[in-house]
């Protein structure tokens, strides 16, 4: 490579601003550089792995090692539970057994066979004689564990009989009841069983598992005491693991001590197992150095894959840089300046890039040339619908208004100073100051994200233009979106500010024509109580001066007059039932007709029992107030007991019945052969609600029902069908509600 292109792309230029051939290399030397970290971490995770894998291989081979420990003195077990059955120890033979049990020992390679009773003495054994038997020789421990356990007991390494020599006792019960045997208890034991397993036996099923190189295991009773070891086992044999190893065994059957030291003071990674049946451990150790060596081998093979890449690397970057750089300069140069002929050519990239620079500064040009025309659409579209826009910035403490905002507010356009805006504040009605700033202060200290719920800062407001003129302004404002400055409240803000003077003109001239409307509503309401009023007065004195029989009618008819009077009074008057509902309405005429008939003339009482949310319609409820009227005012003449008016929702219905606790409607009662004033009037107001009016004679006490359609707005015709179902077969069942009306 020249060394002047190397310099060229390396080096700075007059003002000491690093060139692009120096960025393009130092960007390709953080790449490789990059590439090679993770090379190094994909090999050390590698390494990683593999350690862990060869931990847990330890793990395993530490817990199948201990599975054959258990396996030698399974078959210890297997042979003394198979001699304890024999005929010669079951009758007491036991010289006859000894004899028998020591050719199958032999056999095994298990010489040392013993029989021991309950006292601690040894019975008969393959080893001593019966002269030194005879002297009192102590059982083996494990033989009088066997006695209280009732199981087979397995002893640690330790000393035996003979000083200085260790061994491995294994004791079976021989029971009394040799068909108990295996049970949880077999019951009492006669004789302890026992043989001395060879600690050659175990180092041997030690030695024959096919280990790694470099792997020591080593096999230990249960307080930790060198049985067997791979390596150095004479040595080793009868020494107790460190106590660093020990503490860190505790209490698991089985786990892994990644960085401890063995016998020889080595660094190891140590796994250990403790076989089931026996309590016996053994333990697994790999050298650190394993491990070192194919760490090192790893970051060897790295350096010779990472190392070429960079240096080809680092060439092609200085290549492409000049090239590169090159290009740029002739892209550079203005159109119809001659290239420089010792100028490498340029690159199909950059004179595509040069193409659409060009297109990209013709739209540009385009798209600002359409910005202010929609600058001055805007402009105009605010001035036409008496809109002004502002926006605050709160990093630099500035506000701008648009001109339609400044001829709204009668300022000056442009950059709002504080003099202006004091100029427009002291021109809104003292009485709107302090919502107009309590709406700002809402908006300005309020902190959160963009497209948030925004806050209520709608305010209206007067404002006295400078000619004097009063105008009614509504202002709002919100967050820019996108522009949140995190917990200490917005950024940007826009608002706008729109002349409502004609809208506020409106609305007063609705208020006034609506209190009119309420006034004149209210006179002709006052009017018709007055009109009723006196007819009432008036049919009063005439039944004083009429007959018996025409005074009785004048006074009915006086009822009826009181009745329409109470019903348009709690129509009209009472704001409760100013909803249409008819729960309040009927309790009002309730209370009305208990005050004016039931409790001074009868001495009877009147009861409601209403569902919630009925509501048949505004022009429905004073019919039913009349009709409710009329059969409540005939139960109490004619019935017994409460009278009780119900209102019910049924199928789409409102149900309104009236019913009393007196004899009731006799059999076969027809309504449509009634002459009684009173029930005529029922029947016509309840074909003008658009319901039916029926009689149900099933029940007992006297019960009338009026079921009208709910929600319907149109009053149905009076000589509407019924096609209810039942309805039209009218006495084909007493027992059924009759139709009134058809």
């Amino acid at each position: 490579m020249p060394k002047s292109v190397l310099a060229r792309c390396l080096g700075y230029g007059l003002s000491g601003t690093p060139s692009l051939g120096g960025r393009i290399v130092g960007i390709v030397l953080v790449i490789i550089l990059a590439m090679a970290t993770l090379a190094a971490a994909a090999l050390w995770q590698a390494h990683a792995a593999a350690r862990d894998q060869v931990a847990a291989q330890l793990v395993a081979t530490a817990s199948a090692l201990a599975g054959v420990v258990d396996r030698e003195f399974a078959r210890a077990e297997a042979l003394l539970q198979g001699l304890a059955l024999m005929p010669t120890i079951q009758n007491d033979d036991l010289p006859g057994f000894i004899e028998t049990g020591r050719i199958a020992a032999d056999l095994l390679g298990l010489p040392i066979l013993t029989v021991a009773g309950p006292e601690g003495l040894q019975r008969a054994s393959t080893q001593s004689s019966t002269e030194r038997l005879a002297r009192g020789l102590p059982a083996a421990p494990e033989a009088m564990r066997v006695f209280a356990s009732g199981h087979t007991e397995i002893g640690d390494f330790d000393e035996g009989n003979v000083p200085g020599q260790r061994r491995v006792v294994v004791a079976v019960p021989v029971l009394d009841d040799p068909q108990r045997a295996g049970s949880a208890r077999g019951g009492p034991v006669r004789y302890a069983l026992g043989l001395v397993l060879p600690r050659d036996r175990l180092a041997q099923a030690l030695e024959e598992q096919v280990l790694p190189e470099g792997w020591v295991a080593t096999m230990a009773d249960r307080n930790l005491t060198i049985v067997a070891r791979t390596r150095d086992q004479d040595s080793r044999v009868g020494q107790v693991f460190p106590a660093p190893v020990i503490a860190a065994m505790g209490r698991r059957a089985e786990g892994l001590i990644p960085d401890t030291f063995n016998l020889d003071g080595e660094p190891i990674i140590m796994a250990f197992a403790v076989a089931p049946r026996s309590g016996y451990r053994v333990a697994i150790g790999a050298t650190q150095a394993s491990f070192v060596a194919l760490r090192k081998a790893a970051l060897l093979r790295l350096g010779t894959v990472v190392v070429p890449i960079a240096v080809l690397g680092v060439a092609l970057a200085v290549l492409l840089a000049s090239g590169l750089a090159q290009s740029l300069r002739r892209l550079a140069q203005p159109q119809g300046t001659t290239p420089d002929p010792d100028q490498a050519p340029i690159l199909r990239e950059t004179a595509e890039l040069s193409r659409a620079l060009a297109a990209e500064r013709a739209a540009r040009d385009a798209a600002e040339a359409a910005l202010r025309d929609r600058g001055a659409w805007l402009e105009a579209a605010q001035r036409a619908g008496d809109v002004g826009v502002w926006s605050w910035d709160a990093a630099s403490d500035s506000a701008r208004w648009s001109d339609g905002m400044a001829s709204l507010l009668g300022v000056p356009g442009g950059s709002v100073t504080r003099a202006a805006y004091r100029q427009f504040r002291a021109r809104v009605l003292p009485a709107d100051r302090a919502g107009l700033d309590a709406a700002i202060a809402r908006l300005l200290d309020r902190p959160g994200e963009a497209g948030d719920e925004p806050p209520d800062t709608a305010v209206e407001f007067r404002l006295r233009l400078p000619d004097g003129r009063l105008r009614w302004l509504r202002a709002q404002g919100s967050l820019l979106p996108g522009t949140s400055d995190g917990p200490d409240g917005p950024r940007l803000l826009l608002g706008a500010f729109i002349d409502i003077t004609a809208r506020r003109a409106l609305e007063d001239d609705r208020e006034a024509l609506l209190r009119q409307q309420e006034f004149l509503a209210g006179e002709i309401h006052h009017r018709v109580k007055n009109s009723l009023q006196l007819v009432l007065s008036l049919l009063l004195l005439q039944a004083r001066r009429a007959s018996p029989e025409a005074a009785l009618q004048l006074r009915e008819a006086a009822g009826r007059v009181a009745t329409v009077a109470s019903v348009h009074r709690r129509l009209y008057e009472d704001q409760d039932v100013a909803g249409g509902d008819a729960g309040r309405y009927m309790a009002g005429l309730v209370d009305d007709l208990r005050q004016s008939i039931a409790d001074r003339a009868t001495g009877r009482d009147l009861r409601l029992v209403a569902d919630a949310g009925l509501r048949p319609g505004l022009e429905r409820l004073a019919p039913l107030g009349m009709v409710a009227t009329e059969l409540m005012t005939n139960a109490l003449k004619y019935g017994a007991g409460t009278v009780t008016l119900r209102l019910v929702r049924v199928a789409g219905e409102m149900e309104l019945s009236v019913e009393d606790e007196g004899p009731g409607f006799p059999p076969g009662f027809d309504i449509h052969a009634a002459h009684g004033l009173g029930m005529r009037v029922a029947t016509t107001l309840t074909r003008q609600a658009g319901g039916r009016l029926l009689v149900d004679c099933g029940v007992a006490g006297g019960r009338v029902v009026l079921r009208v359609p709910i929600g319907q707005e149109d009053d149905c015709p009076d000589d509407r069908p019924d096609d209810r179902p039942g309805d039209t077969q009218r006495g084909a069942n007493q027992n059924e509600p009759l139709p009134l009306s058809a």
